[in-house]
């Protein structure tokens, strides 16, 4: 998914000739900490709630008040987004036509909500995260497997993880049910680290030994 495809044109932008307390107000109005500074069509640079605050005097115009510029192109990633917005804690990313001209901003819950359909987190299925050597696995082998099982991957994230640098895969995939999924990749040493379906359902050797009991129950 593209930035083009989740900006908003409608937020209101900030004139370089417009005062502190004018963009204070508008922050508030909008409940946003950062607000894009647009001359002449052109993108200037992003002020913040902290920038005004800094004023000494906020009934004077903010221009050349900041020298900080992050953007996003239009065709850039949604996951690039998400990487400059997480570093510096914005609630606004300014994005930029090929041209210069600046075409509209990412606010955090739009770009939320993109991560979110793009992650398939509302559809049916269960999410199974792997633990690997990042030398050592290959992906067609472990989608190869979950497919084995007459499964399909819906959507994929990798994370390295924290405490023991290992790599972390992390599966959407379209079976309520992953018990098979989970014992074929660690059968093929792929360990589980973590799964979440909406229920466990039996596989047929179980549910056979349950049936058994209840008879014997019965009897």
């Amino acid at each position: 998914m593209f930035c083009k495809e989740i900006l908003i044109k409608s937020i209101p932008v900030l004139k370089p000739d417009n005062s502190g307390l004018h963009a204070a107000a508008l922050m508030d109005d909008l409940k946003l900490k950062h607000l894009p500074v647009v001359e002449n069509g052109i993108y200037t640079y992003l002020l913040s709630e902290k920038d005004v605050t800094d004023m000494k005097k906020p009934e004077a115009e903010i221009e050349n008040t900041c020298f900080y510029a992050p953007y996003m192109w239009e065709e850039s990633s949604v996951l690039e987004a998400l990487q400059v917005m997480s570093k510096d804690s914005l609630t606004l990313l300014p994005v930029v036509a090929d041209n210069g001209e600046y075409a509209g901003a990412i606010t955090l819950p739009v770009l939320i909500e993109s991560l979110d359909e793009m992650s398939n987190t509302g559809s049916d299925g269960a999410l199974i995260a792997v633990e690997t050597n990042q030398q050592e696995f290959v992906l067609s082998q472990v989608i190869h497997l979950i497919e084995d099982n007459r499964a399909k991957v819906l959507s994929l994230f990798s994370y390295p993880d924290k405490e023991t640098g290992r790599l972390i895969l992390l599966f959407k995939i379209d079976l309520e049910d992953a018990s098979p999924v989970i014992r074929s990749l660690e059968r093929f040493n792929y360990p589980v680290k973590y799964y979440r379906q909406k229920q466990m359902l039996p596989d047929e050797t179980l549910q056979k030994r349950v049936d058994e009991l209840i008879h014997y129950i019965e009897l």
